[in-house]
C-alpha cells in the first residue's frame, strides 16, 4: 500500500517543480551509540537540563532512583514526620550523552550544562555493556524493597558483617516490607532481637 502511494506521488511530480517539506510525525531512527559522554551540569540542575534537551530535541540520558525522605515537620507545638518519595539522579551533577550528539552545537543553548567530563588530555566513555549495567542498577533502585529480591530466607543461619553486632552469629526470624530483616543474634547464651538491612549480614 505504501509503495503505491509513492509510485502516485512520483508520477505526479515533475522535474524542477517546486515542492515543501512534509513535517515529520512519529519516531524517528536514530543511529545505534558506540559509547556515552558525560557531561557536567550545574549543581541541582540536572532534571532542569533534560527537560531542556527534550524541548530541543538532543538526545541525553539521566539516570534516576526512588529514595525514602523523612521530613520533619512542626505546628501549633506538635511535631510529626512525613514519608515522601523523592526522585533523584543516580550520578549527581551529570548526565550521559550519546557520541553521535556530543558534538551538536544546540547544546550551547542549554543553560547550566558545561563541557564533556575530562581527565587532562583522557576523557572518559561508557560502553553499551556498561550502560546495560547502570540501566540495571536504575531499575534496581526504582523497585520498591519490598518487592525486590530477597538472598534470605527465615531460618536461615547468617552471619553478621558490619555494625556492633559484627562476626556474630544469627538466624533470620522475619523479612520485613520496608526490606528489613529481624535477626535474632546469640549474645552470652541468649538470643537479642535486631532489625539489619540485607547488606549487613552474609550466609553462612
Amino acid at each position: 500500500m505504501l509503495m503505491g502511494n509513492m509510485e502516485q506521488v512520483r508520477d505526479a511530480l515533475q522535474i524542477g517543480q517546486i515542492v515543501d517539506y512534509l513535517p515529520v510525525s512519529g519516531p524517528v531512527a536514530v543511529p545505534m551509540p558506540k559509547c556515552w559522554y558525560i557531561r557536567r551540569t550545574a549543581p541541582n540542575r540536572e532534571f532542569r537540563v533534560m527537560k531542556r534537551c527534550e524541548q530541543l530535541g538532543l538526545s541525553a540520558y539521566l539516570p534516576t532512583l526512588t529514595s525514602r525522605r523523612e521530613i520533619h515537620r512542626t505546628k501549633a507545638g506538635y511535631e510529626w514526620i512525613e514519608r515522601r518519595n523523592a526522585v533523584g539522579p543516580l550520578i549527581t551533577g551529570a548526565i550521559l550523552v550519546p557520541d553521535f550528539e556530543v558534538d551538536n552545537p544546540a547544546w550551547k543553548a542549554v543553560d547550566g550544562l558545561f563541557g564533556v567530563l575530562r581527565f587532562g588530555e583522557f576523557v572518559p566513555t561508557l560502553t553499551p555493556k556498561l550502560m546495560a549495567d547502570i540501566r540495571r542498577i536504575e531499575a534496581i533502585a526504582r523497585t520498591p524493597k519490598s518487592k525486590r529480591q530477597h538472598y534470605f530466607e527465615v531460618g536461615q543461619l547468617v552471619r553478621v558483617i558490619s555494625g556492633p553486632f559484627k562476626d556474630f552469629s544469627a538466624r533470620v526470624e522475619r523479612l520485613d516490607t520496608g526490606g528489613r530483616i529481624m535477626v535474632g543474634i546469640e549474645i552470652f547464651s541468649r538470643i537479642t532481637p535486631a532489625i539489619l538491612e540485607e547488606g549487613e549480614i552474609e550466609a553462612v
